[in-house]
């Protein structure tokens, strides 16, 4: 599913806009100033491997809470970012 594009602002200065979205996957342009930016990047939905921050609120995440993580081969920058998959939920109602 296609939505309109929804720019957040996430931890350390993280510049996310989400530019598609479906129940399994995005495409998010993640920009991190001096790090890493990728313009249109493939994101799966899956259970967290291990505890973290989510990128986009900066709540806690535990092991085994549904996130959303870079799905690309190579490994890129920032495989380790997450975003909780309840966020989206939120943030899918209020579109």
């Amino acid at each position: 599913m296609t939505i309109e594009s929804i720019a957040l602002d996430g931890a350390n200065g993280v510049r996310i806009e989400i530019l598609e979205r479906s129940d399994t996957t995005l495409v998010i342009r993640w920009v991190e100033p001096g790090r890493c930016h990728y313009g249109e990047q493939r994101w799966r939905r899956r259970s967290a491997h291990t505890s973290g921050t989510c990128a986009v609120s900066r709540r806690k995440i535990r092991r085994g809470d549904a996130v959303f993580k870079p799905a690309e081969r190579p490994a890129p920058s920032n495989a380790s970012a997450m975003i909780a998959a309840e966020v989206l939920c939120a943030l899918a109602d209020e579109v």
